[in-house]
C-alpha cells in the first residue's frame, strides 16, 4: 500500500511540475489544476513500520559535517547560485524545502515595532514562506540580518536574470520560464544537491556521508539547536509552523552528548558526580538562582539535593547558606530582633535564678553564633555592596567544597 501510494504521489508532483508538457499529450482535463498540495496530501497517508523511531541523531546535522558545507558552499553558488542560497535559508530557518522553493518573491515585510525593540538595534525582519502543508499553521517567522541579506541577494540575482519581468517566486524555474511564473521544482533543486554530494564527499564526525539531497535533516538540526537553546515548547511550535507541540519534539534529537553538557552547566557537579565547588565567583554569574535548593526568608540554601541537612533552622551558620542585599532589610530586622530576644531572655534567666544566664548555656550558644553571623553578613555587604555573601565563611576566601555522597540514596547491589 505504501508502494501505490508513493507512486501516485510521485505522478501527481511530474504532472504538477510539467503541466504544459502535459496538457499537450492528454489535453484539457482536470490534471490542469493539480499542484504540489495534491502530491503531499497522498505522500502524508504513508505509514511507518512501527517501534522504528522517527527520529533519531542520524537526522541531526553537527558542527563537523556543517562546517564542510559551509566552506564547499562558493563551489556550489558558482554553478548554481540558487541551489546555494536555498541551502542556506534551509539551515538557517529550518524551513521544509516545499516552503523555500514555493516561496514568493516579495516574502520580507518590516517587523513589529516592539520586534525591533527586543532585538535591541539588531536587523529583524518578517519573513513569509509558503506554507501548504499544515491548514491554520502559521506562514512567518521573524528572522535575523544574515537570512536578510540572502533574501536580498536572490532577489537581485531574479531582477537582472529576468529583467522588465515581475517575478511570482523568490526562485524561479531555470527553464520553459520566460514570464517568470513557475518556480524551480523540487525534483531539480534534490537532484543538484545530490550531485553536489557525489563530488565533495561531505561526512559526519562518524564518518558517515551526509547526503545534501536530504533536506529536510536541516529542519531537524534548527529545530534541536532552538530547543537545546532553552526556547519554550509554546515557541518552539509556533516557529516550526507545526499544529501541536507533541510533532515539534519529534524534530528535537536525542543527542546524549547535549544532555550531559546541561545536566553538568545546570548543577555544576563534576563528571564522576563526587564532589561540587562553590565559590563567590560562581554566586555571581549564576545570580543565585540556578543552585538554590531551598529558598529561605533571607537567602538561598546551595545544599545538593542529595546531602542532608544537620543545620535544622541554623543557615546563618552554615557555609552552604548564601544572601545578597536584596534581603539586607530583613537580615537587618532579624538582626535587632535577635539582639532583643537574646536580651531578654537573658534578663528573665537572672530574675528567675538570680544569678547571669552561663556562657555555655546552649540557647545562648546558639542565639549568639546567629547574631555574629547576622553582624559578619552584614559587614561583608558594606564593603562589597551588590556582592552574595556567604553565612558562615563570610569572611572565609576562596570557594567552599562539598562532599557528595553518590551511592547513599542507591538501593543496595545484589
Amino acid at each position: 500500500m505504501n508502494g501505490n501510494l508513493r507512486a501516485v504521489s510521485d505522478l501527481m508532483a511530474f504532472v504538477a511540475e510539467n503541466r504544459e508538457e502535459c496538457r499537450l499529450q492528454i489535453g484539457p482535463s482536470s490534471w490542469d489544476e493539480l499542484t504540489d498540495v495534491h502530491a503531499a496530501v497522498w505522500r502524508k497517508q504513508i505509514t511507518h513500520e512501527r517501534g522504528r523511531p522517527l527520529v533519531n541523531d542520524e537526522h541531526y546535522v553537527d558542527d563537523h559535517a556543517l562546517s564542510q558545507i559551509t566552506e564547499h558552499l562558493p563551489e556550489l553558488g558558482e554553478k548554481y547560485p540558487q541551489v546555494m542560497r536555498m541551502l542556506l535559508l534551509q539551515i538557517l530557518t529550518g524551513r521544509r524545502a516545499s516552503e523555500i522553493t514555493m516561496c514568493s518573491f516579495d516574502c520580507l515585510s518590516p517587523a513589529t515595532d516592539r520586534a525591533i525593540e527586543a532585538a535591541e538595534g539588531e536587523q529583524v525582519a518578517r519573513f513569509c514562506y509558503a506554507q501548504s502543508k499544515i491548514d491554520r499553521a502559521p506562514d512567518t517567522i521573524l528572522v535575523d540580518a544574515e537570512v536578510v541579506g540572502v533574501i536580498e541577494e536572490q532577489q537581485q540575482w531574479v531582477r537582472e536574470r529576468f529583467p522588465g519581468i515581475q517575478s511570482r517566486y523568490l526562485f524561479p524555474a531555470h527553464n520553459a520560464n520566460a514570464h517568470g511564473n513557475k518556480h524551480i521544482s523540487l525534483r531539480q533543486y534534490s537532484s543538484t544537491l545530490h550531485e553536489f554530494s557525489e563530488q565533495v564527499n561531505i561526512t559526519d564526525s562518524n564518518g558517515r556521508p551526509v547526503r545534501l539531497s536530504k533536506t529536510h535533516r536541516f529542519r531537524h538540526t534548527r529545530i534541536t539547536r532552538l530547543a537545546e537553546l532553552g526556547l519554550p515548547v509554546h515557541v518552539l511550535q509556533r516557529y516550526a509552523g507545526h499544529a501541536n507541540p507533541t510533532m515539534s519534539m519529534h524534530y528535537v534529537a536525542r543527542r546524549e552528548e547535549h544532555s550531559e553538557q546541561a545536566f553538568l552547566a545546570t548543577r555544576k557537579f563534576k563528571a564522576d558526580g563526587t564532589t561540587v565547588t562553590f565559590s563567590r565567583e560562581d554566586h555571581d554569574g549564576m545570580q543565585l538562582f540556578n543552585r538554590a535548593d531551598r529558598f529561605l526568608p533571607h537567602g538561598y540554601c546551595l545544599l545538593p539535593p542529595l546531602q542532608t541537612c544537620d543545620k535544622g533552622n541554623a543557615c546563618l551558620t552554615c557555609s552552604v547558606f548564601v544572601t545578597d542585599s536584596s534581603h539586607l532589610d530583613t537580615l537587618k530586622r532579624q538582626l535587632d530582633e535577635t539582639e532583643a530576644l537574646i536580651q531578654r531572655q537573658t534578663s528573665a534567666f537572672q530574675a528567675r535564678h538570680g544569678w547571669p544566664m552561663p556562657e555555655d548555656n546552649v540557647w545562648l550558644v546558639q542565639r549568639t553564633a546567629e547574631r555574629d553571623a547576622l553582624v559578619k553578613l552584614l559587614a561583608s555587604m558594606q564593603e562589597a555592596p551588590g556582592r552574595p555573601c556567604q553565612g558562615a565563611g563570610s569572611l572565609t576566601a576562596g570557594p567552599t567544597p562539598i562532599t557528595i555522597d553518590t551511592t547513599r540514596h542507591r538501593g543496595t547491589q545484589p
